[in-house]
């Protein structure tokens, strides 16, 4: 009787296993150089979608490609909080010092990877943690490897 209501799993070669929690699947990714991120992928009841999990798949290759947008927005990102930790208002997270685009990778955290439909187009977004923002995860969302946003909250 109990495995009638046990969670479906799928497993891939490349990411492991994942497993259907809700509606979607769900289990890690590893990218280099950031680390371990939680994935998160829509797809059926059987399996997940093959598109979602071929860009998943894809995106460790990729990754030190994207980094150099990433690390501007995610420095835009910042400047306001340094402003302000300047000016001597408190942003309620530590602020630390970054003077340039790439110095901001020591300071950010791997949190999610969630590969979805968004207004009709197969979108890949990295969540990261970023030390002058406690409060939010970060997301940068890429279509056709483009990128689209950077959002200071998914």
């Amino acid at each position: 009787m109990f495995g009638l209501f046990k969670s479906a799993t799928y497993r891939d070669e490349q990411l492991g296993e994942l497993r259907r929690s809700g509606k979607y699947w769900k289990g890690e990714i590893a990218v280099e150089p950031c680390g371990t991120f939680r994935l998160i992928l829509g797809g059926s009841r059987e399996t997940p979608d093959p598109v979602a999990l071929g860009l998943a798949k894809e995106l460790p290759h990729r990754f030190k490609s994207l980094m150099p947008e990433i690390q501007i927005g995610l420095f835009e990102h910042y400047k306001p909080y340094k402003e302000t930790t300047d000016a001597g208002e408190d942003t309620g997270s530590p602020c630390p010092i970054i003077v340039r685009p790439d110095a901001v990778w020591p300071h950010v955290t791997p949190a999610l990877v969630r590969v979805y439909e968004l207004e009709g187009v197969t979108t890949v977004e990295v969540g990261l943690k970023v030390a002058w923002d406690v409060e939010h995860t970060l997301g940068v969302r890429f279509q056709n490897w483009q990128l689209i946003e950077l959002n200071g909250s998914v």
